[in-house]
């Protein structure tokens, strides 16, 4: 073994960004050079032959594999292979999907039930004033039968600003003197205005159960809305016009007097639609009857 290699050496170092250059990052050695003029003359060659095969290109060109492809804004879209599945597999899978939206209704509402169970005993005592600040606190609340007629509350007293709670509070007295202290004083409704640490806190919290009420009331309509969808969907599906069974006839009037809809020159149709003979106000179509083959 040499000699040389047991001599300790001086430690090269790579020369690093000067200080007044360190915004434009990492100094660029040469190994990181040769790197991205590699990429840069791959990608141009990519390009430039890309472009040659444009103008090569014949219009008239033909071949039978473009009738089982498309393109989509100029990008060429390859076929998955996925067969189209038959009317009675479509069917059992709606099925299934009506029994989930079902399920999923009937856990919503015992959710919506817990909660409103919890809201109740708050509700008596509320500040008007509140309540009023967010009007989609008065709506959850009336929608769950927890509130009634809310006025101004601004030229009462202390009580007519709150929510009043059931029944009426009797104080009863001795004298005249108990009688003139039980009275509220100017003193005492300024006091009784402003609130505690305590008071504030559950407010905080009462609006965060607002909220929450809300958002499972709206999940609730859009569940219900869904599941009368697919119902609808379902029954149009097991008929086919003229020829359908009575039963399913039964369930397709059914249907069709829930969604609000009729027959019309143009098939079915639900109100204010677009297929519609009365050039109305335009909405999304929603169901068609299916086509049958004339004898």
């Amino acid at each position: 073994m040499a000699l040389r290699n047991y001599i300790q050496r001086r430690n090269h170092k790579e020369r690093s960004q000067p200080a007044n250059r360190k915004r434009f990052g990492l100094l660029e050695k040469h190994k990181d050079y040769v790197e991205r003029a590699r990429d840069h003359h791959v990608k141009r060659d990519k390009l430039k032959r890309m472009r040659q095969k444009a103008a090569d290109r014949n219009p008239d060109e033909f071949y039978h594999g473009m009738l089982s492809t498309r393109t989509q804004r100029g990008v060429h879209v390859a076929s998955r292979g996925n067969e189209a599945l038959s009317n009675d597999v479509v069917a059992l899978l709606k099925t299934q999907d009506a029994g989930y939206l079902r399920k999923q209704l009937a856990t919503e509402r015992k959710r919506l039930d817990a909660l409103v169970a919890q809201i109740a005993p708050r509700v008596p005592g509320m500040r008007l004033a509140w309540l009023q600040k967010k009007p989609a606190r008065i709506d959850a609340l009336r929608r769950a039968d927890l509130l009634g007629s809310v006025g101004n509350g601004a030229a009462g007293g202390a009580d007519s600003r709150r929510v009043a709670g059931f029944g009426k509070k009797t104080l009863w007295v001795d004298d005249d003197a108990e009688l003139a202290a039980a009275k509220p004083s100017k003193k005492r409704k300024n006091a009784a205005e402003q609130l505690t640490a305590e008071e504030k806190t559950g407010e905080r919290q009462l609006g965060i159960l607002l909220r929450e009420l809300a958002t499972r009331q709206k999940r609730v309509d859009a569940l219900g809305e869904a599941a009368r969808k697919l119902d609808t969907v379902r029954s149009l599906m097991s008929t086919r016009g003229s020829h359908a069974a009575p039963r399913h006839v039964a369930k397709l009037q059914d249907a069709v007097v829930s969604q609000g809809a009729r027959i019309t020159s143009r098939g079915l149709v639900v109100a204010k639609d677009d297929d519609d003979d009365s050039r109305g106000e335009r909405t999304t179509k929603m169901y068609k009857w299916s086509n049958v083959r004339k004898k």
